[in-house]
């Protein structure tokens, strides 16, 4: 059954959603609500939410795979998605997956067997760049939710795919866009936004919708907004000509704090020159601790004052205990292991891998000064490691509690020349303010364009690390029986040792392995899935195809592959 859908939205909201529906096949398993003690607690079979819990550990209790029977994995089946590119992470509840594909369209799968149940196909404005990539999806009460990349947010039912209700984040028409998943907590679904390289009124922010109504709850503008003419951490610059402060990566959550964690980036144009300001540009650069009833900043922490090369500290925070604290950990661009209180922002030590060459740090984890010649000049260039697509990016690690680790993906490479230029000081105007990059293997390892890293949360000692020719490529995956799953752009897929990074198993893909793995289980069977695609940025575009050319891969072909151990005889 195909059809088009529309009419007045639940909760007094009025618009028009186009979509395709197809209900194709009954829905497994019962389908019960997700709510708030579900996603406190989630049931060990399911992958509720984009890190599978709200610590952002990525650690699964399934323990059926193990070290010693992981070597026998094969392939359970696949699901070809929509082209555009690939960076999402499945969820699954009661036995359905529910996956986002490029452009917003979303898909309910049998988790056994792959079949589709139903599909939402969400349909861009004339003009939005088609096949845009989406990140992911969050479920609450009877239904899962998509914040698609042209700034809808769209509540679907689990059961049939409908459209429950459907409201505008943020304004497409001066560039706004969403690409992480949303956070459901307590009845609130809550995004970021991104899409600030221009100047205009409308600013990035992070936004909360009642799940039920589609109502906006609130937004917290990640640009700061002071008294009077706005002098101080933006140098005295208007409203209108602060740029940036994008969202890229979706919250965690401390129920006991009752507190939410997200990363704000750089501020635009990158360069501190371009800006025509060195002042701090709060609330760029940082983590904010947020209140989900009402927004409201409870604290802030801000990593690099100005930052001027485009290193985004702007990923996902692993919440942890740090001698028996609450606290969490994050990593950025510059490949520096950031540690800090949940409670009020207080650093902790940080740990710096080595790799970049940009900044200094004090010895209590905070910045302390960028490095001669670092600062880019108008017009001159500049070499910079990591480039501009960082040793980190959207791509989240994971943390096993019996290594203590967090398991790092990495894109190894810098830029040899970066020049930065003037920019119109005018609505509408600013953009990043470069002109041009050239990007260059690591010269302390020119082999090798990716890693992935082993680093203990608490001494900063690297574990182990392997090197691999082409980018770290997905997320990564913690199991109980002491699993790592990643892959590669080369095609590669692994189960690795946690405590030694020894190979376990390993699987050529069709496609790159591009997206977050996760695992579950249906019918006391644990499966593995990894998204495989195109797209993702630089990491898996010019990085690759400039620096190691003789790694080939296919053009197209998004898809899931899902894994799991041969059936036993009965």
């Amino acid at each position: 059954m195909l059809g088009q859908m529309t009419g007045r939205l639940r909760g007094g909201l009025t618009g028009v959603a186009l979509g395709a529906l197809a209900c194709l096949a009954p829905v497994a398993g019962s389908g019960a609500p997700v709510t708030q003690e579900t996603l406190l607690d989630p049931a060990p079979q399911d992958w509720l939410q984009w890190r599978r819990t709200f610590d952002g550990w990525a650690h699964s209790p399934l323990d059926q795979i193990t070290k010693e029977n992981v070597g026998s994995l094969t392939l359970a089946w696949g699901w070809a998605m929509l082209p555009g590119s690939q960076e999402v992470v499945p969820i699954v509840h009661d036995g359905v997956m529910y996956i986002a594909n490029p452009g917003g369209s979303v898909q309910a799968l049998d988790a056994k067997t792959g079949d589709l149940i139903w599909e939402y196909r969400h349909e861009t404005p004339e003009g939005f760049r088609e096949g845009m990539m989406n990140r992911g999806l969050a479920l609450w009460g009877d239904n899962v939710f998509i914040a698609t990349p042209d700034a809808e947010m769209i509540a679907l039912d689990t059961k049939s795919g409908q459209i429950v209700w459907q409201t505008t984040i943020a304004s497409r028409e001066v560039g706004k866009s969403i690409t992480a998943a949303p956070i459901a907590v307590d009845g609130k679904v809550i995004v970021g936004v991104q899409g600030c390289f221009r100047f205009y009124e409308e600013k990035c922010a992070v936004v909360a919708f009642d799940a039920q109504t589609g109502a906006q709850a609130w937004r917290t503008d990640t640009v700061q907004r002071e008294e009077g003419d706005g002098e101080n951490t933006w140098g005295g610059q208007p409203w209108l000509l602060r740029g940036g402060g994008d969202v890229w990566t979706t919250a965690t959550y401390d129920p006991d704090l009752d507190l939410i964690y997200i990363g704000v980036s750089q501020a635009k144009p990158w360069s501190r020159l371009s800006r025509g300001q060195d002042g701090d540009s709060l609330y760029t650069s940082s983590t904010l601790a947020l209140d989900p009833k009402d927004g409201s900043i409870q604290w802030y922490r801000q990593y690099i004052p100005g930052e001027t090369n485009d290193m985004d500290e702007a990923f996902e925070h692993i919440l942890v205990d740090i001698d028996g604290e609450p606290s969490y950990v994050n990593m950025g661009k510059l490949a520096i292991l950031w540690r800090g209180s949940r409670v009020d922002g207080t650093p902790l030590p940080a740990f710096d891998m080595g790799l970049q060459d940009q900044i200094d740090l004090n010895a209590d984890g905070t910045f302390a000064t960028y490095r001669d010649g670092k600062i880019g000049e108008l017009g001159v260039p500049v070499m910079l490691c990591p480039s501009t697509t960082g040793f980190r990016a959207w791509r989240s690690m994971a943390f096993n509690p019996d290594t203590r680790a967090v398991y790092v993906p990495m894109s190894i490479n810098c830029d040899e020349a970066v020049v930065y230029g003037e920019v119109e000081m005018v609505e509408g105007g600013g953009g990043n303010g470069k002109f041009a990059e050239n990007r260059i293997a690591h010269p302390d390892d020119p082999d090798h364009l990716g890693r992935i890293a082993a680093l203990n949360i608490d001494t900063g000692a690297l574990l182990w690390e392997k090197r691999l020719r082409t980018p770290a490529n997905t997320g990564m995956l913690s199991t109980d029986t002491g699993l790592i799953f990643a892959g590669d752009w080369d095609r590669n897929f692994w189960a690795l040792d946690a405590q030694t990074g020894a190979e376990l198993w390993r699987t050529r893909l069709p496609q790159a392995a591009q997206g977050m793995p996760i695992t579950y289980e249906v019918d006391g069977v644990q499966y593995i899935a990894i998204p495989v695609g195109t797209g993702g940025y630089s990491w898996s575009t010019s990085v690759p195809t400039q620096l190691a050319p003789e790694v080939k891969r296919p053009e197209g072909g998004n898809a899931m592959m899902v894994f799991a151990l041969p059936a036993q005889p009965s």
